[in-house]
């Protein structure tokens, strides 16, 4: 499975999904290098952005 979208135009919209449902969790979304970070919590806050995004498109 590949991580970028299937339709490139829509990278953008789905970028603004991914900020919008982050902020419902309280999560700040940004590009930003997140080296510091244990890959543990990187994992655990993308899957629930993915998670939720992927309830509300279906």
């Amino acid at each position: 499975m590949s991580r970028r979208p299937l339709v490139p135009e829509a990278k953008p919209k789905l970028d603004k999904l991914k900020t919008k449902y982050s902020n419902e969790f309280g999560m700040e979304f940004n590009d930003s290098y997140k080296g510091n970070k244990t890959s543990k919590l990187n994992g655990h806050n993308g899957g629930l952005v993915g998670g939720l995004m992927t309830k509300k498109i279906v």
